[in-house]
């Protein structure tokens, strides 16, 4: 006990202890490593330590080793044995060989292995000085050294670096930068820089986890389930050899059998309330609905819920063997096909504390409310953003290319409106440049869909859906123009089949992107991306259809309340003023038309009307809101209220802008 207390003390040195009033701490400038010390028993209360055992005097530099005085009432001093310690000493330090085997419960603390040991610091993954939000800093991005409150904005490296909420192109010191954007390279993992353009540097990167460079562990074993390449020898977790006969890769390899009655597959759910058997008879409805059969096995309701887990069987005779849920036996007394800890009435049960949450398991281990890869805390995991099954796990895409992967397992998470009830791996598409872009699914093993999402990726607005355009379970999708900004895009399989399973498998997704495609002069389409169509298009002023078009003059643009106003066709597109869609821009406010009066009588003149492609092209103190609706409006943080939701959906006002943004 008292080598303990000393090394306590030694540890708070100048400190109170632990917040007790009673207890203090205070170094003099001399010792005596002898152990010896001195015990007054008078009460006074008052006792010198000395840490280590009774030993022959030795003498011991007084600049070496400072005595540690601890003063304790005498409530917590024994006779016999001295001052009596509250609570359990700390665990040693465990032995490590990297970072990985050091975990840690709390959030805001990591574990580090230093000098073989692992010791636990303040969340700051990033090392540059700045917690994360989450944990009560301010940096919005701990992944990238290179971002925080105030440092200087990168425009080439695709993140937010100032913290602003806008990155590179987007952000006003980045206007008129030329070439502004980030053109992905090979992450290398120790240069301080975010080379692939996916906001995350250096280690942090799982690009980089299980390599060399970051560290590798001598073996697998121990580590087979954290979703890591612990001994860089490119295999993970359970399918490293190192793993083979770990108990929870043995059972996890077991597939769910749906009408057993038993958790085959060890993630305490059974049969129908697995997952797995999503889809597969007898887990899915056949026909129309029927009243629910508490006996046979079969979902006859179509409600998801099979038998005795069905509301409906509440007061059947065939459940009133059902029991109250038992913690910890392995054993569904409950009949809703969840045992133990995955079951809702164990929520509150000792044995069922939450813990950090384990990525390949199969379990909600945090008690969040998402298992594993879909839950937050696995996004950066190697085993989740290989599968990138979620929007969290989202594999970022900045060029052409054809792609592979495999949706075998992924959990149903997003659908379109052309299908998707099956699996599916999540993109995100980043355009640099306005572009003429193409995606199809060709090659891929199953019958898949593919949709396209603006603004959020979860809610975002649909811009496209598509099933069988690419050939026989294939589907394609073509844009002929893209404005630059990020897209999501969903490689899903087409449904789950009641007998076959789930359209799952190996997949191809096929990117062609054109940047800055020419315009064609004829087709009422801006091919180029600059906002102007057609004879609209300084492109296009000497083209045969287009010079001389305005009774002998050249055209130009529709643009701002002179031109929608001079009865004048002056694009030659066969519209004129109001009636021309560039002079009546907005889908929400329909009654108003760019001709600088207030028509719809709600204090704005012309409500997101006049087309534009640039603030001179806007009067009255309006700017041009050219990252989202290219259209003429007032600063979106001169409302009151969110106006993003009717310029473009899915976007929000941005201060730094003072547009709406994606």
């Amino acid at each position: 006990m008292r080598a303990w207390l000393g090394f306590v003390g030694a540890l708070t040195l100048g400190a109170t202890g632990c917040g007790r009033t009673d207890l203090s701490v205070q170094a003099s400038g001399s010792a005596s490593a002898d152990g010896s010390g001195t015990e007054d028993g008078s009460g006074t209360g008052d006792e010198t330590l000395t840490d280590g055992p009774s030993t022959p005097s030795t003498t011991v530099p007084s600049t070496t080793t400072p005595t540690v005085t601890i003063s304790i009432s005498d409530s917590d001093t024994d006779p016999d044995t001295g001052p009596m310690p509250t609570g359990d000493p700390p665990p040693p330090p465990s032995s490590c060989t990297i970072d990985l085997e050091c975990d840690t419960p709390d959030p805001c603390v990591v574990g580090r292995c230093e000098d073989g040991l692992c010791v636990e610091v303040p969340r700051d993954l990033d090392d540059d000085g700045f917690p994360p939000i989450a944990c009560g800093g301010n940096d919005c991005n701990d992944l990238n050294p290179n971002t925080f409150p105030g440092a200087p904005e990168d425009c080439f490296d695709g993140d937010d670096n100032d913290c602003n909420g806008v990155a590179d192109c987007f952000d006003p010191v980045c206007e008129g930068v030329p070439d502004c954007g980030c053109t992905p390279q090979p992450e290398q993992c120790l240069n301080g820089e975010d080379d692939d353009c996916d906001t995350i540097a250096d280690c942090n990167d799982p690009d980089c986890i299980g390599t060399p460079e970051c560290g590798c562990a001598p073996s697998e074993a121990g580590l087979c389930v954290n979703g890591f390449d612990d001994d860089c020898d490119g295999a993970i977790d359970c399918s490293d050899p190192d793993c083979l006969s770990d108990p929870a890769c043995v059972c996890a390899g077991m597939d769910e059998q749906c009408d057993d009655g038993m958790d085959d597959d060890c993630d305490l759910l059974i049969d129908c309330a697995d997952p797995d058997c999503d889809g597969v008879f007898p887990c899915t409805c056949l026909g129309p609905p029927a009243p629910e059969s508490c006996s046979n096995g079969i979902d006859d309701d179509c409600d998801d819920d099979v038998d005795c887990a069905d509301s409906d069987c509440i007061l059947s005779p065939a459940c009133a063997m059902c029991m109250p849920e038992i913690c910890g036996n392995g054993e569904d007394e409950d009949c809703d096909g969840l045992i133990d800890c995955a079951d809702d009435a164990c929520l509150f049960d000792p044995s069922c504390m939450p813990e950090p949450e384990i990525c390949n398991n199969g379990l909600d281990d945090d008690f969040d409310g998402a298992i594993d890869c879909d839950d937050p805390d696995c996004a950066a995991v190697p085993v989740c953003t290989e599968s990138q099954s979620n929007c969290l796990t989202a594999a970022s895409i900045f060029g052409s290319g054809t792609f592979f992967g495999d949706t075998t397992g992924n959990s149903n998470n997003t659908e379109g409106s052309c299908g998707g009830g099956a699996g599916e791996a999540v993109f995100e598409l980043h355009i640099s440049d306005p572009s003429l872009v193409v995606l199809t699914s060709v090659g891929t093993s199953f019958d898949s869909v593919l949709y396209v999402r603006r603004g959020s990726c979860a809610f975002g607005q649909e811009i496209a859906c598509d099933d069988d355009s690419g050939g026989m379970w294939a589907a394609s999708i073509e844009f002929t123009l893209l404005q630059p900004g990020v897209y999501y895009v969903f490689l899903d399989g087409y449904t789950i089949d009641p007998v076959g399973g789930a359209n799952e498998g190996p997949w191809q997704f096929n990117v062609d992107i054109t940047p800055n495609p020419p315009e064609i002069c004829d087709d009422v389409i801006d091919n180029d991306g600059d906002v102007y169509a057609d004879c609209g298009d300084p492109d296009c002023v000497t083209a045969p259809n287009c010079a001389g078009c305005v009774g002998g003059a050249d055209p130009t643009a529709e643009f701002g309340t002179t031109r929608c106003t001079d009865g004048i066709d002056n694009d030659c597109d066969g519209t004129i003023d109001c009636a021309d869609e560039d002079c009546s821009a907005s889908d929400f406010y329909v009654t108003e038309c760019c001709n600088g009066n207030d028509d719809n009588g709600n204090g704005i003149p012309d409500d997101f009307n006049c087309r534009c492609n640039n603030d001179s092209e806007c009067d009255g103190g309006q700017i041009c809101y050219h990252h989202t609706a290219h259209t003429c409006g007032l600063p979106c943080d001169a409302f009151f209220g969110n106006i993003c939701p009717f310029v473009a959906a899915g976007s929000v006002c941005n201060l730094a802008t003072q547009q709406c943004e994606f």
